[in-house]
């Protein structure tokens, strides 16, 4: 038997319920997999709340990433061994204490990689590594533009544009966020719920604006990234934590010859051969130390509708993760 977390029907944090499941042996092609840990990922609250794009059927599992070590395998399984350790991204079910999952779903974890650290840097570190070094390669010459810079997505963003470069300007949502933006190597921090932030971006550029700004936030700064992108900029947006995009003013972009691409990490994975490579990259940055997704807390699977709540609230810093 194998603690998981379940919802019966979608809706708010409450509808969390931990249930004993039946996990079983491995059928042909699959493993049963120990989870040691999950990520905590926005997109977590859109499935529960049944908002995401993907609507499972219910009862269903939750979580989209885990990690842990292989205890069984099916038949016709060759790549993975009881023992070997092993994640996966993107396969519903990693709120549980045991899982069975197909083995082509799963990646072979190298040794000086935690279960931990691999869970809340694999999807948010290959989702940084298509945006700065795919949609706009940001380089020595450029000062960019991160939103939310002290969460999890723009904790590695700022990492990894740091490490080609750049200059980072970050926008954050308290004192306390700022101050570990810019430890974390941002060159400026900007508290939106105190300033105008694209006043101040524009302030610190002299009045050009940044070439390209990345967002996960959405509504709440859309306005204020058009006015501070320079011409011909790129309006990277990945996410929308504080609501969705409203309809696109084709006008009001052309009005600098703004790019915009409302981008997605399965796009840029969509052959084996891509996502093998952004994953050898993201995984080559976390082991020289480049990359660090600085895990804020570890919630234990009893305490999940905390861990929805704290990153729904946005008030989170770093990654959070769950430890079956």
């Amino acid at each position: 038997m194998s603690k998981a977390v379940r919802i019966h029907k979608f809706g708010g944090p409450e509808n969390l319920v931990i249930e004993d499941v039946e996990v079983g042996d491995p059928g042909p092609g699959e493993v049963r997999l120990r989870q040691e840990a999950s990520a905590v990922h926005f997109a977590d609250t859109l499935v529960r709340e049944g908002t995401y794009f993907l609507k499972p059927d219910l009862p269903s599992g939750l979580g989209l990433e885990g990690a842990g070590v292989v205890e069984a395998v099916g038949d016709g399984v060759t790549d993975f061994a009881v023992g070997d350790r092993a994640a996966y991204r993107f396969n519903l079910g990693s709120y549980a204490e045991a899982r069975l999952i197909p083995a082509a779903a799963l990646h072979h974890l190298p040794d000086n990689i935690e279960a931990k650290i691999a869970v809340a840097a694999t999807v948010r570190g290959m989702t940084a590594q298509y945006l700065i070094r795919h949609i706009y390669k940001a380089g020595p010459d450029d000062t960019v533009l991160i939103h939310a810079a002290a969460g999890g997505m723009g904790t590695l963003l700022t990492q990894w544009a740091k490490h080609l470069g750049a200059t980072v300007i970050g926008t954050v949502g308290s004192p306390e966020k700022a101050a570990l933006a810019l430890e974390n190597g941002c060159d400026q921090a900007i508290d939106y719920r105190a300033e105008n932030f694209a006043a101040r971006v524009l302030e610190i550029t002299d009045g050009a604006g940044v070439p390209a700004v990345y967002d996960g936030v959405g509504a709440a700064v859309y306005e204020g990234t058009v006015e501070c992108l320079a011409p011909c900029g790129f309006y990277v947006n990945y996410g929308h934590s504080s609501g969705f995009l409203p309809p696109l003013d084709a006008m009001m972009l052309n009005q600098k010859s703004l790019i915009f691409t409302k981008a997605s990490l399965k796009d840029y994975m969509r052959t084996p051969e891509a996502a093998k490579a952004m994953l050898a990259e993201v995984f080559d940055l976390l082991g020289q130390g480049v990359l660090d997704p600085q895990i804020s807390q570890e919630y234990a699977l009893e305490d999940v509708a905390k861990a929805q709540r704290a990153i729904a609230s946005r008030d989170t810093t770093g990654s959070i993760v769950l430890i079956p």
